[in-house]
């Protein structure tokens, strides 16, 4: 019985070959800045997983939520004035009163007011002076999806032909005109 050695050699020294040009392939500059870069866009990826997902991780810690800091003399919770963050309840009203109250404060120096980690739903509402809208981390402003609940606005002038439309306009979900000293943050 014969044996064909020559299709063995072959295989044989295509590997030796792959064998000595693999520290020629991995010692490559290009390479080497190839790899270097994947590394840095995978850490940036799983750095920004992890910030999403449940916080920044620390040495396999989360680090714990910031509180609220009070940034006025005087601070308010939206839930003080009848606030619910559930998505569904309507928080239109508690955001009016909030305001309200901040109006009356400031000579005082204002009022801050926070929104705790939440959905609140709300038609548009409009902020006073010497004011601080703190919104939470977790907390999310809904806007209400109904049209009858937006009010309407003369046009803003216009910087251009075809920059604004005719006719009125939508207001914003959070507003304010002639206000001085205001703070949204969060």
């Amino acid at each position: 019985m014969m044996v064909d050695t020559s299709t063995l050699g072959r295989f044989h020294h295509q590997r030796l070959e792959f064998k000595r040009s693999l520290p020629a392939f991995i010692t490559s500059h290009r390479t080497l800045f190839t790899l270097l870069w994947i590394a840095a866009f995978s850490a940036v990826f799983i750095w920004q997983r992890n910030v999403l997902v449940g916080g920044f991780f620390l040495f396999g810690r989360t680090l714990p939520a910031r509180p609220i800091p009070k940034l006025r003399p005087v601070a308010f919770n939206l839930t003080d004035f009848g606030g619910v963050g559930d998505g569904v309840t309507l928080n239109t009203e508690a955001f009016e009163r909030a305001v309200s109250a901040i109006s009356k404060l400031g000579k005082k120096g204002g009022g801050q007011l926070n929104v705790p980690p939440g959905r609140w739903l709300t038609a548009p509402f409009n902020l006073t002076s010497h004011m601080t809208l703190f919104v939470a981390q977790d907390a999310v402003i809904l806007g209400l999806d109904d049209e009858k609940y937006w009010p309407l606005m003369p046009p803003l002038p216009s910087y251009g032909i075809g920059r604004e439309h005719p006719g009125p306009r939508y207001g914003s979900l959070i507003h304010g005109q002639n206000l001085k000293d205001i703070v949204i943050t969060g």
